[in-house]
């Protein structure tokens, strides 16, 4: 009886000791990351429709915008640095806020003006398609937007996973350049998934953190 209570203990501590082994390198990083292309059998639009509750304010200011929409149906070739919904809520936020400082009736997507819509989201929309695969330039790549040909910048960043250099997900620094040459004076975000390939576009999912509009949102709307 005494040896098999010896021999029961023996285990759990050699198990638990395995746990911590395995626990450890994980804190280390030691993931096994998936970078694989994903594709949608779809258009862009039927896309950014099937995922509820992630791009709905993005399709509210899309379906206000009629070249907007009807670029993201049709046939064509493009890339979209898409904005989640908290993107909006943030920018929407801060407005709101200076704007009950100042005596004023609160703004929402569904009554903004048009025109500046219009101005602050085609920067997420780019001519080409650029997959991470294009942006392996050290000094990344220098893009314009679709409408108005604005000029962007974006950059692949590779992060390092445990025991593999560059073997963590790929992201993208993407960066309105704010027509400046100085880094300086960009304003940036980065992204939290890339590489997802519709019928007529490759669609970069920007982080939840970035308010929309690359700080300009509460500038152009107060008026």
């Amino acid at each position: 009886m005494k040896k098999n209570i010896h021999l029961i203990k023996g285990l759990l501590i050699l198990f638990t000791a395995m746990l911590f082994v395995l626990a450890c390198k994980k804190d280390k990083g030691a993931y096994d990351f998936d970078n694989q292309v994903n594709e949608f059998d779809g258009n862009a639009y039927e896309y950014l429709k099937a995922q509820p509750g992630v791009y709905d304010s993005l399709l509210k200011v899309a379906d206000r915008i009629t070249w907007l929409k009807d670029t993201l149906i049709t046939p064509s070739d493009f890339t979209i640095f898409a904005p989640t919904n908290r993107s909006f809520t943030l920018a929407l936020l801060n407005l709101n806020n200076l704007r009950t400082t100042q005596k004023k009736s609160n703004i929402n997507l569904g009554n903004a003006n048009l025109d500046q819509l219009d101005t602050l989201l085609n920067r997420y929309f780019i001519s080409g398609r650029f997959s991470t695969d294009s942006l392996l330039l050290t000094d990344g790549a220098s893009m314009q937007t679709i409408k108005y040909d604005y000029g962007m910048h974006a950059m692949e960043v590779n992060s390092n996973a445990y025991g593999f250099v560059h073997g963590g997900p790929k992201t993208i620094k993407y960066s309105d350049v704010k027509g400046s040459q100085y880094i300086v004076e960009w304003q940036r975000t980065t992204t939290q998934a890339v590489n997802i390939f519709t019928h007529n576009a490759v669609i970069h999912v920007l982080t939840p953190s970035h308010e929309f509009g690359f700080s300009e949102f509460t500038l152009r709307l107060n008026k």
